[in-house]
């Protein structure tokens, strides 16, 4: 796959933002270590630059879903420690270790597997310190991944008797971004108790590693919950957790653009695109077509629900159904558009703005898919220079 640079369509990546967003949630956390989640290709930003400019500003490190994520980011210099959030298949689990990728584990197999392999380089002398580290994670009620908490105990001794290191024990919260509605704080408070009772247990039993309980929506609402390390990922990149988990002073960090390609002029009643699902308006209608399309992350439903794109600082709606490639959008009677003019689809634009809430909001889902739709043909394009954003690592770590 390419990204598709003869076009004119682009996604801008805002560092300033995107620096101002980790020193805010530092802020918000306390003394907590803040670890940055770019797992999905830095939720759609383009985990590489993103990384890049986060490691820059010292974040204190990165976790990815797969390990070939992380492998990317290693490939790319990125240095910071990584951790993996789920478990591996057994092909990974060398890989991982060749390349300083710290593992989460919750099976006795996926222990086996780990202990054999750090063996095996340890015999050719290439085992380092670090190899023999990992996370586990406890299932506290999501019921997706993790250890079952009366096998906590187990696990972590069976894993110390076979030479590993409990770097970290975490679980995931599932509806900590929603502390007004009572029957989720109730259910939030009860992983966090058993959390804390496993928690409690491998203290009891001499261990003694990470804790890690909290999403960004967890590190916002339950203060108790942040322990030693946060996991942010939507509000780092300018995104509320949710409507009702709002972080004041958040800013976006991409903006969807392309420019208008070509004009057109058409009477009443004409039908745009697939479907003639609209009859256009008026004497006169101009119709600017623009290369963006369903395949670079505009969903086809945003026309059924009313969205609209930003030219020359107004809000102009779609004319017709979202095609593959592009879009048409209707111009009205206002014949000031020009081929080669900004339109933006996510950003701001004069006094406007379009926000991947504002999607969300309108598609019936969340800003977490949204801006992780945005295609891998579309470029990232920095808006803002890194240097004059960070001025060196020591410089920002002090910021952040």
């Amino acid at each position: 796959m390419i990204r598709a640079r003869s076009r004119p369509a682009w996604a801008e990546i805002d560092a300033e933002a995107l620096v101002a967003n980790a020193r805010l949630m530092k802020n918000t956390i306390g003394s907590a270590k803040l670890c940055a989640v770019v797992k999905a290709d830095g939720y759609g930003h383009g985990a590489v630059v993103v990384s890049k400019i986060l490691e820059a500003s010292g974040i204190d490190q990165f976790a990815v879903a797969h390990v070939d994520e992380a492998i990317e980011l290693r490939e790319a210099g990125i240095s910071s420690p990584i951790l993996c959030l789920a478990e591996p298949s057994s092909e990974a689990f060398s890989a991982a270790l060749e390349n300083d990728v710290t593992l989460t584990l919750y099976t006795s197999r996926a222990i086996d597997e780990l202990a054999r392999l750090a063996g095996r380089l340890d015999e050719k002398g290439l085992l380092a310190s670090s190899s023999l580290d990992f996370h586990l994670k406890i299932d506290t009620g999501m019921h997706r991944v993790g250890a079952d908490p009366q096998d906590v105990i187990d696990l972590a001794e069976h894993a110390r008797r076979s030479g590993l290191n409990l770097r970290g024990f975490w679980t995931h919260m599932t509806v900590a971004d929603e502390p007004s509605n009572a029957v989720h704080d109730d259910f939030t408070r009860h992983q966090i108790h058993l959390f804390e009772t496993a928690r409690q247990q491998l203290l009891s039993s001499g261990f003694a590693p990470i804790f890690h309980v909290a999403n960004s929506a967890t590190g916002i609402n339950y203060p108790q919950a942040r322990y030693d390390m946060v996991r942010s990922g939507i509000a780092l990149y300018g995104c509320p957790p949710s409507p009702s988990t709002q972080i004041p002073g958040l800013k976006q960090v991409i903006s969807l653009k392309s420019r208008v390609v070509y004009l057109r002029t058409v009477g009443p009643g004409e039908r745009p695109s697939y479907g003639r699902r609209r009859p256009t308006q008026g004497d006169k209608t101009l119709l600017a077509t623009v290369p963006l399309g369903y395949a670079d992350g505009v969903p086809r439903s945003l026309f059924d629900a009313g969205a609209e794109v930003l030219i020359r600082g107004k809000r102009r709606p779609f004319a017709g159904a979202v095609t593959m490639d592009q879009v048409i959008v209707d111009c009205g009677s206002d014949f000031d558009v020009s081929i080669g003019d900004e339109v933006v689809f996510l950003g701001s634009q004069g006094s406007e703005s379009v926000t991947p809430d504002d999607w969300a909001s309108m598609l019936g889902t969340i800003n977490y898919e949204v801006i992780t739709r945005i295609g891998f043909r579309v470029p990232r394009i920095l808006e803002t220079d890194v240097d004059e954003v960070i001025g060196g690592r020591a410089k920002v770590s002090e910021h952040i």
